[in-house]
């Protein structure tokens, strides 16, 4: 299994899909993107290959640019081409994976609650942005809720944390928004996440997990067992 194009049509995909049920999609042989208003996710652009300078001033001329990131993996396009339109590297993820055919090692310390109406989405929305500091729209995540698993991770009385797993195919889970708020980190808290949502993706029948991991999270998934497959660079226009 090409395991590089099995992360970014995960990726991908969830990026369409919010675009759809909850702002604009555009898609044709060249490039997608996705909008939703009032929110900072998932507003991307991406292409399906490699695009002319004229077709990047095309499509940045039709569309507001502002707010909008554009994702490089592959070098599918030149960092010259964006860095000549007012783009600058905001950050670098590595994309991830693991063949889920373990056990995972859970504390039951946290309990787990799926988002499944509008006031625990409002609740999820608020936890994201305490964890990663930028706005999902609450609308969203009850509008993709019936595709998407959307996660919160409780101990006690106290909510401190979000994850999401996504399945766009049987075969691949696509792990994502693992976070904890500020307060409650430094406490084992995001492995506990992480070990919840393999398990339940494994419950699901997937046989493969993906991810697009941060420097600062990376470390946690290669103890997982997490193997790095793919640099993702994101360019944004202040």
């Amino acid at each position: 299994m090409d395991l590089i194009t099995a992360n970014i049509k995960n990726l991908t995909s969830l990026w369409s899909l919010a675009g759809i049920k909850d702002g604009q999609f555009l898609d044709n042989e060249n490039f997608a993107i996705s909008t939703v208003s009032e929110s900072e996710w998932p507003n991307k652009l991406w292409f399906h290959r490699p695009p002319t300078q004229e077709l990047l001033e095309e499509i940045l001329t039709r569309c507001e640019s502002d707010g909008i990131t554009i994702p490089i993996w592959q070098n599918i396009v030149p960092e010259g081409l964006l860095k000549s339109r007012g783009f600058s590297l905001k950050n670098e993820l590595t994309g991830m994976s693991l063949q889920l055919n373990g056990t995972h090692n859970r504390t039951h310390r946290l309990s787990f609650q799926k988002v499944s109406d509008a006031s625990s989405a409002v609740l999820w929305s608020n936890l994201f942005l305490k964890a990663f500091g930028y706005f999902i729209s609450p609308k969203t995540v009850e509008l993709t809720m019936g595709r998407v698993d959307y996660l919160i991770g409780n101990h006690g009385p106290q909510s401190i944390g979000t994850a999401v797993l996504y399945r766009d195919n049987p075969n691949t889970a696509g792990i994502h928004s693992i976070g904890v708020v500020p307060d409650h980190r430094r406490k084992g808290y995001a492995a506990d996440l992480l070990n919840h949502v393999l398990d339940l993706a494994k419950q699901q029948g997937a046989i493969y997990a993906t991810l697009q991991a941060s420097s600062m999270a990376k470390e946690l998934y290669l103890k997982t067992g997490f193997q790095e497959d793919f640099l993702i660079q994101n360019f944004v226009k202040h």
